[in-house]
């Protein structure tokens, strides 16, 4: 077969010609080429940010989309090895079939015309339609690739979406440079603190949308980073480097842009290093906030209070504020008041001297409140404190002494206390079951972490969890997915993390997790939630997130209809297509 000439851009005859003169032939299947399964566990290790941010901000958008579809996510690195492929399970067996999986390597020498490596060599978004493929076993896809670049303009990878041909629209393409577009800003949050952010926009209501350009600068004024938007405003092909100054003079004595400078503080680090492995949210705003707010208590003399139910990660979040406080190198210790027995809660609190009461320690016992001296004391389910508890405790918050039991010599100590309760402690306060002082010592600030059904971040979280006990790439089907999402979640995230935990376990081995791998009890309640429901509920129809973009990047380039195809890898007709559907075409030139 020869590809038609006809309304065919050069790039892809080029593609063509290139693909022959490799010695590929079109109608035999070229050799799988692929890396070790151990070289491509390095790989993703390599780039687990990249990764990361794909997961978080463009898996969502991707599965909204084409859950229900036969199409492949696929990430591959600067060397078109596939490191990454999400999507349905099904439609993976089928391109399983044509090597295009985990590990495989299709770089255009190898495998001729395709997205993936021809994205590569032309360094820019594409799209390979059917027959467009050199191979005639891969005409059954169609392909819309682009490259993604790291702060720095290098090209780290490629991001690919694989449909059925039949089921493949060209919009795919806006889509696509959507997530880009997430991806990379979401990477140019790992420059260091201290330099200076400029964002940039044709018109001043882009400067905050995610498509403005963005320019990172080091404290000298030097360009150390920006994205693709940037670079296409400016119309550089360097400016890593240059001078900002020099750069926003320039650009401004030929056409103004609006822009807007910030300072990278360290706080805005230190809110996505919540945990060494970010375990708290995945841009939930609530948990941001909480987060954000005892952050500025934590090492000042004031008590924190949290509250939320069981299950919501209480303990996790005081372990994560720890590590990000001034007591870090002291001790953290936790006191669950509701586990302790009544009769022993005294003495393992604030300890005891030897001989203080029948079968103590002939060495006495220091207590929690002393171990936790220079660092921080959680106590957990405080409201389960005994009154006599209380007393002794509150004496602790005033006087920052303690008094072991069976000695008349107080000891001086230095700990932050944080204390967390499921319970209302308002309620307990006005039926005598709760100390009112205490309550009013513990209380300098409270804060309320959200239940798991109420979070907007629940995809990125039970996928995070997922992988922590996931083997060999395995992924988690679009129907259990749906009712994992629609779950109210009695147990919060302790109820997920043990789901999880034995339904990766009962599916060891096999390439996707299931509703007939989840416990039996929890099975049948998940069963009674239908799908149809489930996405019926869906917050947003992301049709219209295409549209979107295509807007405001038409808007972006000041209506100019050839810039806004180069920067979406679309062809101009069809942007002026859908500019025409969307009332839009009067503005277009």
């Amino acid at each position: 077969m020869q590809l038609q000439h006809v309304s065919k851009p050069n790039w892809l005859m080029n593609s063509w010609d290139r693909s022959e003169q490799a010695g590929l032939k079109e109608r035999r299947l070229p050799e799988d080429v692929r890396i070790s399964p151990a070289m491509l566990k390095d790989r993703r290790q390599q780039h687990h940010a990249l990764i990361d941010a794909i997961t978080q901000f463009a898996l969502p958008l991707f599965n909204q989309l084409f859950a229900h579809s036969d199409s492949r996510l696929i990430l591959t690195d600067n060397q078109g090895v596939i490191i990454g492929s999400w999507g349905q399970p099904k439609f993976r067996e089928k391109l399983t079939e044509i090597a295009l999986s985990s590990g495989a390597c299709w770089q255009e020498r190898l495998k001729g015309t395709n997205a993936i490596g021809t994205a590569l060599v032309e360094a820019k978004p594409v799209t390979i339609v059917g027959d467009e493929h050199y191979i005639q076993r891969h005409r059954f896809i169609s392909c819309s690739a682009s490259p993604l670049f790291d702060h720095k303009g290098n090209l780290v990878g490629i991001l690919d979406i694989t449909s059925e041909q039949q089921k493949h629209d060209l919009s795919t393409q806006v889509l696509v440079q959507n997530m880009v577009q997430l991806v990379e800003n979401q990477l140019l949050n790992q420059v260091p603190e201290g330099h200076f952010r400029v964002d940039l926009a044709c018109e001043k209501s882009l400067l905050n949308s995610g498509w403005q350009g963005i320019l990172i600068a080091d404290e000298s004024g030097q360009v150390v980073a920006h994205n693709q938007v940037a670079g296409q405003l400016l119309a550089k092909q360097q400016v890593v480097g240059q001078s900002l100054d020099a750069i926003l003079q320039s650009r401004q004595s030929h056409s103004p842009l609006f822009f807007e400078t910030k300072t990278l503080q360290a706080k805005r680090h230190r809110s996505r290093a919540l945990s060494p492995s970010n375990d708290l949210h995945f841009g939930d705003a609530t948990v941001e906030h909480c987060w954000q707010q005892a952050n500025r208590v934590i090492d000042k003399d004031i008590r924190l209070l949290i509250l939320g139910e069981t299950g919501v990660g209480k303990n996790e979040f005081v372990k994560a504020l720890h590590k990000n406080s001034q007591r870090k190198q002291g001790p953290l210790v936790a006191v669950n008041c509701g586990a302790l027995p009544k009769d022993l809660i005294e003495s393992e609190l604030f300890g005891y001297v030897a001989g203080a009461f029948t079968g103590a320690s002939s060495k006495g016992y220091q207590g929690k409140i002393r171990q936790a001296d220079k660092g921080i004391l959680f106590l957990d389910e405080i409201a389960d404190l005994p009154l006599d508890a209380q007393s002794r405790l509150l004496h602790v918050l005033q006087d920052n002494t303690v008094l072991p039991i069976g000695s008349n010599q107080a000891v001086q100590v230095d700990t932050q206390i944080i204390a967390a309760t499921h319970k209302d402690l308002d309620q307990l306060v006005q039926f005598g079951q709760f100390r009112q002082d205490l309550y009013y010592r513990l209380n300098g600030l409270i804060i309320e972490l959200p239940r798991f059904a109420e979070r907007d971040d629940k995809r990125a979280f039970i996928e995070h969890i997922h992988r922590r006990y996931a083997q060999d790439h395995q992924e988690i089907c679009p129907h259990l997915m749906a009712l994992l999402l629609h779950y109210t979640w009695p147990g919060n995230l302790r109820e997920l993390d043990s789901l999880l935990k034995v339904a990766t376990l009962m599916a060891q081995g096999e390439p996707s997790l299931s509703l007939a791998h989840v416990p039996a009890h929890l099975a049948q309640k998940l069963g009674q939630l239908s799908e149809a429901n489930a996405a019926a509920t869906e917050v947003k129809d992301l049709r219209s997130t295409v549209d979107e973009s295509l807007v405001k990047t038409y808007q972006a380039t000041q209506g100019n209809i050839s810039q806004t195809s180069r920067l979406l890898g679309i062809s101009r007709n069809t942007i002026y297509r859908k500019l025409k559907s969307l009332g839009m075409i009067k503005s277009a030139r």
